[in-house]
């Protein structure tokens, strides 16, 4: 059986229907819909939700995520994660890159050939050092991300607010929480805080989604689970 968009007809892919949430995404015009409203006698009573919060997942012990609830409140909070070994290996090749392109510039500049003094006419040559530079400094932001940026997803029965922060950086974007469908596993291998994570949670919402990374899959069952318990409950009035 097909299910198709209310608003633009297009056929929805199974991949953007969610029968454990009740809800459906059109890929051609975003929107998101409840499966009652698509699909004559859908009961999300009679769904696999149902059966999945009796033998809910509990929070692994090697989690990243800290997770709490306050009533219709839950934070989901991702501490940084601290200089690690892969950190480490990160900015030492970091060092190492913007050591040999500093030490190329100043060569094509002319300061090692012209007793120290640089030739503006070698100013045109040294410029293709300029994304070597970038790269580098590249480099070195991804470990302070990584070393000093924490992610925060926070809903308050109202809203989900989601924070990217970074020392004295931050960046916050707000959904009004009607709008948000529910959560489930990611891509297989994403990018996530400039590290390679083959586990994630995407929360799908109107027009958009965002990506939660994971440390285990175990963790990531246990996310979902809850961001879906959250949802069912405050969301939509379960």
């Amino acid at each position: 059986m097909k299910v198709t968009c209310p608003d633009c007809e297009a056929v929805i892919p199974a991949e953007h229907i969610s029968l454990e949430t009740g809800w459906a995404k059109c890929v051609r015009c975003q929107e998101v819909f409840p499966l009652g409203e698509l699909v004559e006698g859908y009961s999300l009573e009679g769904s696999p939700k149902a059966a999945s919060l009796r033998g809910k997942p509990q929070r692994p012990f090697d989690a990243w995520a800290i997770v709490e609830h306050d009533g219709p409140r839950m934070l989901i909070h991702f501490p940084p994660h601290g200089l690690r070994a892969g950190v480490w290996g990160l900015l030492f090749f970091a060092i190492l890159w913007t050591g040999f392109v500093f030490f190329w510039t100043l060569g094509a500049l002319g300061v090692f050939f012209n007793q120290g003094q640089i030739q503006w006419e070698n100013l045109a040559f040294a410029a293709f050092s300029t994304p070597f530079w970038l790269v580098g400094f590249g480099m070195f932001g991804a470990v302070l991300w990584m070393t000093r940026g924490s992610r925060t997803v926070y809903f308050d029965g109202m809203q989900m607010i989601t924070e990217l922060r970074c020392l004295f950086w931050r960046r916050n974007r707000a959904k009004d929480l009607i709008d948000v469908q529910h959560a489930r596993a990611g891509a297989a291998i994403v990018k996530s805080d400039a590290q390679t994570t083959p586990y994630t949670v995407e929360i799908v919402f109107t027009k958009g989604s965002i990506s939660l990374p994971c440390s285990s899959e175990n963790e990531q069952r246990w996310l979902i689970a809850e961001i879906n318990e959250y949802l069912q409950r405050y969301a939509r009035g379960g």
